[in-house]
Formats: C-alpha cells, sequence, structure tokens
C-alpha cells in the first residue's frame, strides 16, 4: 500500500487547488536555482537539488533513474562545448507537503560549436518535487513538446 501514497498525494493536490503561499513560492525558486545552477555548469550544485531516486523523463529518450544519472544526461550538449539556454515559465504551481508539483512552458536552445544548426526543443513539463531534510528535492521530472509551445 505504502506504492500508493505517492499517487494519492498527487490526486489530492490536483483535486483541492492550493492558494498560493510560501509553499508554492518556494517551488517556483527552485527552477530559478536549476536554471542558474546549470547556465553556470556547477553540477554539484545542480546534483544537490534532485532527490536521490529521482526519474527524467525527457521526449523521445530513455528514462534516467537517479540524480547522478540525470545529471550525466543533462551534460550532453554543455560537455560537447556548446551553448545552452533553458527558460521556464510556470503556469500551475502546488504545493502540500510531502509534495508539490510545477507545470510549466520550457524553451531550450543548444548551440554547438562549429557553426552546426542550434538544436531546439520546446513543450511543457511536469516537475513533481518531494520534500526532503528541510526543502523541495525534484523527483519526478517529464517534459514533453506541445503543438502550443513552439521552439524559438
Amino acid at each position: 500500500m505504502n506504492h500508493l501514497r505517492p499517487a494519492l498525494a498527487l490526486a489530492l493536490m490536483i483535486a483541492v487547488p492550493a492558494s498560493a503561499g510560501p509553499l508554492e513560492d518556494s517551488l517556483k525558486a527552485q527552477g530559478d536555482k536549476w536554471n542558474a545552477a546549470y547556465g553556470a555548469g556547477d553540477w554539484a550544485a545542480l546534483r544537490a537539488l534532485y532527490a536521490d531516486d529521482a526519474w527524467l523523463m525527457t521526449d523521445k529518450a530513455p528514462v534516467a533513474k537517479g540524480a547522478d544519472a540525470i545529471i550525466t544526461y543533462l551534460r550532453r550538449f554543455k560537455d560537447r562545448g556548446a551553448t545552452v539556454r533553458f527558460r521556464f515559465e510556470p503556469e500551475d504551481v502546488q504545493a502540500s507537503k510531502p509534495f508539490g508539483f510545477v507545470i510549466a512552458r520550457y524553451w531550450m536552445t543548444a548551440q554547438l560549436p562549429g557553426g552546426a544548426a542550434p538544436v531546439r526543443s520546446a513543450g511543457r513539463s511536469m516537475l513533481v518535487y518531494k520534500w526532503q531534510a528541510g526543502g523541495w528535492k525534484l523527483w519526478r521530472d517529464i517534459d514533453n513538446t506541445t503543438p502550443d509551445v513552439t521552439p524559438e
């Protein structure tokens, strides 16, 4: 039955909309922390934002399970010398410990060295956070392309 607790908690958060407050604001701030750490190539700071058992499920890629596997995946462009820009715009933020979620539009552009055409992606993310050790940790991240969010 313990495997049902996360799903039940998420269902309850969706069923009862939360008003904006400190927990929601702290979830929104996680996106800024993520973007700053990624932009700086600070892999230790980025790793600290993830739960150890996190999953990353991106469009057209196999699931990356575990924070270390996620960091390896996220480094793939930067380690090749690319300039990468991410932009997130939260559309819905809800939080009720021990879980919170953010639904956001995203845009990503990666310019590899050597004049290759940039890699562009855009769509929506659903980020599920788990409250651990006094703070939010990114626990599940699913991204998909959508026709109403187009690459820049």
